[in-house]
């Protein structure tokens, strides 16, 4: 068997290193000197290694200051690729919503097979795989700080990229959401106006990290500054009975009459250990959801909830990513949401 040149060696094996993410974009190769020596070769040599992976697009020399790792060049208009991403937060969740049923139809109409993972295939995927195999990709983040090294990554080299559900601070991509401080809103007018005025919000994740999360609290803000009412704030990082009995007993220490919760999860989990409690739903305290799963038409009592339109959502998800790869211009969307009034609330 022949034996490859030693430049190519050379430039085979910084290659490996940065297809591997181990020499990320941004990062500096060795000098010349510094590789010539590692490999006990020329500068001659060392420096014909650093041209091959700047024709290939994966290095750019700057004059003065040295060679970086760089956005590959495409080898493909992503407009020819007809398979798309859907990354979700966790494998098998159910109960975010059915974005599938907008998503999907619109862009099978347009050519595109659409590949659903769950956010660990982002960082077992190398993101030139990523470019290389899929058009674009709708991204529903865990959190507001889900996978930033990645999505940088991505946004420097200008790949298609929606967000779903969430926005993120720092970066370019359009999003889709729903109308969250108008779900918050609602809940908390429609407290208020049956009589109660010591109500709560609820939370698992922290505010500040978590948009949804952050305009659903900043719509109930806005309903009780506007009847000039004092606001109380529930919040529980585990979700084991200890905890929400825990929060049950904050509730009936500061007199709070009702609830509004992140998300109806929460709310049902709320309303099963006040039950325990020997709390009456919604006779002692009042509670809303948020996100009308499945579920809350079935517990007892029915769990008030805001709706979100997840179909509509999907489906303006789709067409924006549609819209990107075509490069063109695309805005945000927020969706309206809706009140759904059933027995927790009660009817004060």
């Amino acid at each position: 068997m022949v034996k490859k040149p030693l430049y190519q060696q050379i430039s085979e094996r910084l290659e490996s290193q940065i297809m591997s993410g181990e020499l990320p974009v941004g990062a500096q190769l060795p000098t010349e000197f510094a590789l010539s020596e590692a490999y006990k070769t020329s500068r001659i040599t060392s420096k014909r290694a650093v041209s091959e992976l700047e024709n290939k697009g994966l290095v750019e020399r700057i004059r003065g200051k040295g060679t970086f790792v760089t956005a590959r060049k495409a080898t493909k208009n992503t407009s020819s690729i007809k398979q798309v991403l859907f990354i979700l937060p966790f494998p098998g969740q159910n109960d975010l919503g059915n974005f599938a049923a907008g998503l999907l139809p619109f862009l099978a109409e347009k050519g595109y097979h659409v590949h659903i993972q769950d956010e660990s295939f982002l960082t077992q995927t190398h993101f030139f795989q990523l470019i290389e195999q899929y058009a674009g990709m709708i991204y529903y983040p865990e959190t507001g700080n889900s996978n930033l090294d990645i999505l940088y990554q991505l946004q420097f080299q200008n790949f298609p990229v929606v967000l779903l559900d969430k926005k993120m601070e720092g970066f370019n991509f359009p999003y889709v959401t729903a109308d969250n401080f108008s779900g918050g809103l609602l809940a908390t007018r429609l407290l208020l106006a049956k009589g109660h005025t010591k109500i709560a919000f609820l939370n698992s994740r922290t505010i500040s990290i978590t948009s949804t999360v952050r305009e659903r609290y900043m719509g109930y803000l806005r309903a009780l500054f506007e009847a000039g009412v004092s606001f109380h704030s529930l919040e529980t990082t585990a979700h084991e009975e200890e905890a929400y009995a825990s929060v049950v007993k904050k509730c009936v220490g500061e007199g709070v009459t009702a609830v509004v919760a992140e998300n109806d999860l929460m709310a049902i989990q709320f309303m099963k250990q006040a039950k325990n409690s020997g709390i009456r739903i919604p006779e002692d305290l009042a509670v809303i959801g948020f996100d009308n799963i499945q579920a809350a038409e079935f517990v007892e009592p029915s769990l008030t909830t805001i709706s979100q339109d997840f179909e509509a959502m999907g489906r303006a998800a789709a067409i924006s990513l549609q819209k990107r790869i075509q490069k063109k211009d695309v805005e945000n969307a927020v969706i309206p949401v809706s009140l759904i009034e059933r027995e927790s609330s009660g009817t004060r």
